[in-house]
């Protein structure tokens, strides 16, 4: 990482593809970087061009695999323009060295709206009514449907879209259940929405609506079991992420009328492939429009561009999936500490004997800082720099895991003659070695004491 550099940096080049707003790519160009546009890339294709770019911005169409991120040699940062990053390897990216950013704020309304409109034109039949119009037929008592009002809406995940559609969901005058881990009691309180327990949420909700991330705790979090289990009136509306609900079994239980009725507007593969929703009548489903509107589209190209030209021009971190968020004045403020932390893990490096097995970080006194995760991930990116040129703060962690070398911080509540130190302590297969490190002046990094 060398000497941290504050200001501006030169110009990068930055590859956009998948159809950007214009307006995204104009912030980028007045960022004083060059742009290339293309439209959507297959991975190979995107393998043979990638090498030449600082930076990538990609909406959900083209696929950055591993092989891609291989060949990215000048690679910094792959911005998102959207909320799912599941067509990104963030591993990959991770270890090399790779930010992946996204703009989960953009298409909140967007993804909202779409909500409401499936949840609505599913208990009203609106879609089916429609066709039947058209054919010329007046089926008024066929396509009779229900109201909302007083009904439960069961609500997984309660991030920005989960808690937009709760507050509308209250307008509707329905009570509103909640499952979220992350969820404290006293937001769910603020929110006016009843926290409960997954289960509890599939027994009581008479609407549920997914807006939980894809992960390995979320994947086909919902199948046969849970449909057993859901009032037979209950209709499912997903607007979050194929691959959460279990899409033959959903299929079985709307054919066999176990549930209602389902919406869905995204799916395991896309667009999918031998689709088990077709000829069902149960079932509303739009191709993944959610987040497709004007608006959105607008904010999330013009948040995306801020955030990869911030990133490229100051080292700003925001929205990142892969690291912790680090915004410019903070980092700024940080300077001399991350100085500080990359050269006692470069001197550690040169110091010991042997090969590494673990290192840890110990801080002792006051930082001035909370997060120490940007200066211990420093720290490790000094350590590992005399053999690995090209790592940094994003991937250290994870190369060090790679070489099965444990890390680990912790606080000390020792006493210190200084106002803060910061030890580093190496095990080898021969020795042990701590130095510890602190700033005098504020800004002038100084090693305090070796072995002692």
């Amino acid at each position: 990482m060398g000497r941290i550099q504050e200001g501006k940096h030169d110009m990068a080049k930055i590859l956009v593809l998948d159809g950007l707003s214009e307006e995204g790519v104009r912030v980028i160009r007045e960022g004083g970087h060059e742009v290339d546009v293309k439209p959507p890339q297959k991975p190979d294709a995107l393998a043979a061009i990638i090498g030449e770019y600082d930076g990538l911005v990609v909406r959900s169409a083209t696929k950055v695999t591993p092989e891609a991120l291989r060949c990215a040699r000048r690679l910094k940062v792959i911005g998102r323009a959207g909320v799912g990053t599941d067509n990104i390897d963030n591993n990959t990216a991770t270890q090399m060295g790779v930010i992946v950013m996204n703009t989960p704020g953009g298409n909140t309304i967007s993804t909202c709206e779409h909500t409401f409109a499936l949840l609505l034109a599913l208990c009203r039949n609106i879609p089916s009514a429609h066709v039947s119009m058209m054919e010329g037929r007046w089926d008024r008592k066929k396509f009779s449907g229900c109201e909302v009002r007083g009904k439960t809406l069961g609500v997984i995940g309660v991030g920005r879209i989960g808690g937009a559609v709760a507050k509308r969901a209250q307008a509707f005058e329905m009570k509103v259940l909640a499952f979220d881990p992350l969820l404290s009691q006293l937001k769910a309180e603020a929110l006016g929405v009843e926290l409960v327990e997954f289960d509890d949420l599939i027994a009581r909700s008479d609407f549920i609506s997914i807006h939980a991330p894809k992960s390995e705790k979320t994947n086909n979090m919902i199948r046969a079991e849970h449909f057993k289990r859901m009032k037979p009136a209950c209709r499912l509306i997903n607007c979050a992420r194929g691959g959460i609900v279990n899409e033959q079994d959903l299929a079985d239980a709307l054919r066999q009328k176990i549930i209602a009725g389902a919406a869905l507007d995204v799916y395991t593969s896309e667009p999918p492939e031998n689709n088990p929703f077709i000829g069902l009548d149960n079932i509303v489903m739009t191709p993944h429009l959610a987040a497709s509107t004007d608006e959105a589209q607008l904010n999330v190209a013009i948040d995306i561009a801020h955030q990869v030209v911030d990133y490229l021009d100051t080292g700003a971190i925001v929205n990142a999936v892969n690291v912790p968020s680090l915004d410019a004045e903070t980092r700024k403020a940080l300077q001399p500490l991350l100085y500080l932390a990359e050269r006692m893990g470069l001197f550690q490096a040169h110091f010991v004997e042997g090969r590494p097995k673990s290192i840890e970080i110990e801080y002792c006194g006051d930082l001035g800082v909370t997060d120490t995760y940007p200066i211990t991930a420093t720290v490790l990116t000094g350590f590992l720099r005399p053999s690995m040129e090209t790592v940094n703060m994003i991937s250290a962690p994870s190369q060090l895991k790679e070489l099965g070398i444990e890390s680990n911080e912790k606080r000390s509540a020792a006493q210190s003659n200084y106002a803060f130190e910061i030890g580093v302590t190496v095990v080898t297969d021969q020795e042990k070695h701590t130095i510890k490190g602190t700033l005098f002046h504020k800004t002038d990094a100084r090693i305090c004491s070796i072995d002692n």
